[in-house]
């Protein structure tokens, strides 16, 4: 079975990154016996003015990480992450080989790609390296739904500048706490629709509204400082869903 990535966008400092990590890795990190973390740094030839590479260059980074992928995998490791930032991009992997080797690996990679491979090995049974530098926060989880329905979205011809309603959907245990985030919302600028138990009873309903466009800065301010604030009152913010807006 293939390994599942996701990616999203993170602030480093002074620079926007991007973030792509195997999630798949998650489900085994804890046992994995590979404990060697080797970080493979590449820059970029002609990167944009915002670090990231250009369509012509992509590609032949993706040959370049091809080409790691196969060498270390060979070795039985396995690439965990990369991060793309301010004109480099990083390539984590575990692996269970000695730092001669791994250097030898990379050495050969960066010969036939042309491409000057510098790296970092250390020993990290904690998987530090995937869990605090590559595996999202609750932040970058939302962000991640959101690019999806962004994507989605895109898709049908949306035209991410166009002011729309966007509705959202978040529940609770009680009465209590609805109210208290009704006032919240409103108290923001929301439009509260409705606040009702759900049909099982177990839980109550909110529904509430704003309008705004569909660019990922726009949406995901809401949507963090909304998760943060169902979060501590203990609710379930359920997402959110918008109209198609195609350029006219």
């Amino acid at each position: 079975m293939a390994d599942v990535w996701q990616s999203f966008p993170a602030q480093m400092g002074e620079h926007r990154a991007f973030i792509s990590f195997n999630q798949s890795y998650s489900q085994i990190a804890e046992r994995d016996p590979r404990t060697s973390l080797l970080k493979v740094r590449l820059q970029i030839k002609k990167p944009t003015s915002g670090g990231m590479p250009t369509d012509d260059e992509f590609s032949v980074l993706t040959s370049v990480e091809d080409k790691l992928n196969d060498a270390i995998e060979s070795q039985g490791g396995v690439e965990v992450g990369r991060v793309t930032v301010d004109g480099q991009r990083f390539f984590t992997f575990y692996a269970s080989i000695a730092k001669d080797t791994a250097e030898k690996l990379i050495a050969s990679v960066s010969r036939s790609t042309n491409y000057p491979l510098q790296f970092v090995y250390e020993q990290d049974a904690a998987k530090n390296g995937y869990w605090k530098e590559l595996y999202p926060t609750d932040d970058d989880w939302q962000v991640i739904r959101d690019l999806k329905v962004l994507d989605a979205l895109r898709k049908q011809g949306d035209n991410p500048e166009a002011i729309r309603q966007v509705s959202h959907w978040a529940y609770f245990k009680d009465e209590g706490r609805a109210k208290e985030f009704c006032t919240w919302a409103q108290a923001s600028g929301y439009v509260v629709t409705s606040q009702e138990r759900a049909s099982d009873q177990t839980e109550v309903g909110v529904h509430f509204d704003h309008k705004g466009s569909m660019r990922l800065e726009d949406i995901t301010h809401h949507t963090i400082g909304i998760n943060h604030k169902v979060a501590a009152l203990g609710g379930k913010y359920d997402g959110w869903e918008t109209s198609v807006e195609r350029v006219k």
